[in-house]
């Protein structure tokens, strides 16, 4: 008779452990017809994975501890949906890979994760956030700077007061394990503030990547990267604006001209099930600091959702930017035009 009330507690307890934890797969699959034209080249034209957002996988968990403290998780991977191979070769989750605990106290992270200048500011203030191919923040905003997600890296998240919250992050390195005495090292600082009321979101976010030491006799270390990003929306209702600033410091360390300032404006109109948006941006330096003409990076884009389902939108894109990529054989500069129609899916 021991034997069966055994099992039967046994089984009890696993099924209120169960009950404990929840873990969710979640992914999005994200395919397009793209039309590519920049100067000094032919067209391209063909299908491409992740326009509107890059195709995805992943599992997240929670686990209630009790008296309000949760362990949490977010595993997550990125892969092109037109060829079935992973976005980054030779890591499993690229994207996100940590654990962490939660509670009154805000949340404590621990492992691979996005950065605050990308998650909070990169991802919110543009209307394209970090998506929609050029159109995205990164191709003006921290162009050759800070990691948009780091490895190695422990993060704080406060919870919100009164609207506002806060947040810090440190990685010990960037992009690989850690070495013995830390002198390669790049090790990444990450630090936030935003508020958050009503139609209002605020975001201010300051990040820096040290340079790894040089070893005796092997010369002057690297300047370290410094990036600082400000910007809002507000939601009117009919239309949301958006505008945003970023300095940019040491990116490319090749000439006298190392600091890089960028300037976002758009505007998003959503009715029913349609919604518009467009993005001016500029970026002065980019190209200096990066070994080309010192000419001004700047263009436009206009985007289109229709949200078909819950989980399914088709969009289109449009969009050019000049002197954003560099003719073959040269270090002047060139314009790049897009064009794209897609299927995203979110499961």
């Amino acid at each position: 008779m021991k034997y069966p009330l055994f099992a039967a507690a046994a089984l009890a307890a696993f099924t209120g452990t169960a009950h404990a934890q929840s873990v969710t797969l979640y992914g999005i699959v994200d395919m397009g017809f793209m039309h590519s034209k920049q100067d000094g080249q032919s067209s391209t034209n063909g299908l491409e994975s992740g326009v509107a957002g890059s195709s995805r996988f992943g599992l997240r968990g929670v686990e209630d501890l009790g008296n309000g403290l949760k362990t949490n998780f977010q595993l997550e991977s990125g892969f092109k949906a037109d060829t079935g191979i992973q976005s980054a070769s030779g890591q499993l989750f690229d994207r996100a890979a940590w654990a962490g605990l939660s509670g009154s106290f805000g949340e404590i992270r621990l492992g691979r994760q996005e950065t605050l200048g990308f998650n909070w500011f990169r991802g919110a203030i543009n209307p394209f956030g970090n998506a929609y191919s050029q159109a995205q923040s990164k191709t003006i905003f921290n162009v050759g700077g800070i990691d948009d997600r780091v490895s190695n890296s422990a993060f704080y998240l406060s919870p919100s007061f009164g609207g506002f919250q806060f947040g810090a992050g440190y990685s010990f390195h960037a992009s690989g394990a850690e070495t013995a005495g830390n002198d390669a090292d790049n090790p990444v600082y990450s630090l936030g503030m935003r508020y958050q009321s009503g139609p209002l979101l605020a975001v201010l976010t300051y990040e820096q990547k040290n340079a790894a030491d040089q070893p005796p006799g092997a010369g002057a270390a690297g300047a370290d990267i410094k990036n600082l990003q400000v910007g809002a929306t507000y939601d009117f209702g009919p239309a949301k604006l958006h505008a945003g600033y970023g300095r940019l410091q040491n990116s490319g360390f090749l000439s006298a001209a190392k600091k890089e300032n960028s300037y976002l404006v758009g505007v998003t109109v959503p009715f029913g099930a349609h919604k518009l948006f467009a993005a001016y941006q500029r970026n002065d330096h980019a190209n200096v600091n990066n070994g080309r003409r010192d000419t001004a990076i700047d263009g436009y884009a206009l985007g289109y959702n229709y949200q078909v389902s819950k989980r399914t939108t088709l969009y289109a894109l449009l969009n050019q930017y000049n002197d954003v990529v560099a003719r073959p054989g040269s270090t002047a500069t060139g314009d790049k035009r897009e064009f794209a129609l897609g299927l995203q899916h979110k499961f």
